[in-house]
């Protein structure tokens, strides 16, 4: 008779130790993206527990798409659709900054939007306008632009050609080393190795690895290159480049690894991992001076 009527009283205190979800009203809103640097970035709102989708007027590369995945229980673009549900509220102040590219040649090239929440609204559905091509997005792509070649001019300046003999990373011995390479079997990365070959300089050395991303496949960025050595140990890698961002279906490209001293030993193979910048496609193989 005791637990009886006692029983109701547990659950009431149950239920009112769970902790309440707060109650945000749900909005449809429209918004802009900025067309210069001095307007402020897009917002969206989300809430645990609720799907948010913005709508864009110019159509979505689906692989462009930069955000921290593990912060989101549903994440997907469509041609003109972003979806989002987080597992869990973003904290006070918190801000997760996203992007995303268009397809089109117009400008402005990409969207970026700040994600966060808000203790008494959230977003259903955003829709964006792009504003693509007016005159302040056009002014700031130039002005972005002119950054860029600026930027590259330096580069050239401080890397291209004269510098290597400047800074007598050549030397009078320097000769090639072709490699031959062996896969990994039951590769699945989707790429290809043509050709790799090693350079001995005064301070470091290069390996040089041209690549495919075979027809059919996504584009391929590159993120890391992990060498190690004839003897397990790893490689210190001091700088990798691809000239491409990325590599469309069926297009080669040029990896150049910087190393401080030569992974490579005579009779001896050597490692090397390509790793995209998502860290989804990898490629392994082994290489070895003929």
């Amino acid at each position: 008779m005791t637990w009886w009527l006692l029983a109701p009283l547990l659950v009431a205190s149950t239920a009112a130790a769970q902790p309440q979800l707060p109650t945000r009203q749900r909005q449809d809103r429209r918004a802009a993206l900025p067309t210069t640097s001095a307007e402020p970035i897009t917002e969206v709102y989300v809430a645990a527990g609720n799907l948010t989708t913005v709508a864009f007027n110019g159509p979505l590369d689906r692989d462009s798409l930069v955000v921290d995945r593990t912060r989101f229980k549903w994440v997907d673009v469509g041609d003109r659709l972003l979806a989002l549900e987080p597992f869990t509220d973003l904290g006070p102040g918190e801000r997760l900054i996203m992007q995303v590219g268009f397809k089109d040649r117009a400008l402005p090239a990409k969207a970026v939007i700040a994600v966060l929440s808000k203790p008494d609204v959230m977003d259903g559905k955003v829709e964006v306008d792009r504003r693509a091509n007016t005159p302040e997005a056009l002014l700031a792509a130039l002005t972005q632009k002119e950054a860029e070649l600026e930027e590259l001019k330096n580069r050239y300046a401080g890397s291209g050609p004269p510098s290597l003999a400047l800074s007598e990373w050549l030397h009078k011995w320097l000769r090639p080393i072709e490699f031959t390479k062996a896969v990994a079997p039951g590769d699945s990365s989707g790429l290809v190795v043509r050709e790799s070959i090693g350079y001995e300089g005064t301070f470091s050395a290069l390996v040089t690895i041209r690549v495919r991303n075979l027809p059919g496949q996504k584009p391929w960025a590159l993120g890391q290159v992990r060498l190690t050595g004839p003897a397990g140990a790893p490689v210190a890698v001091l700088s990798v480049q691809m000239k491409q961002e990325q590599l469309a279906p069926g297009e080669a490209g040029l990896v150049v690894v910087e190393t401080k001293t030569p992974p490579w030993t005579a009779g001896k193979d050597f490692s090397v991992e390509l790793v995209d910048a998502r860290g989804q496609r990898r490629l392994f193989f082994n290489l070895m001076t003929k």
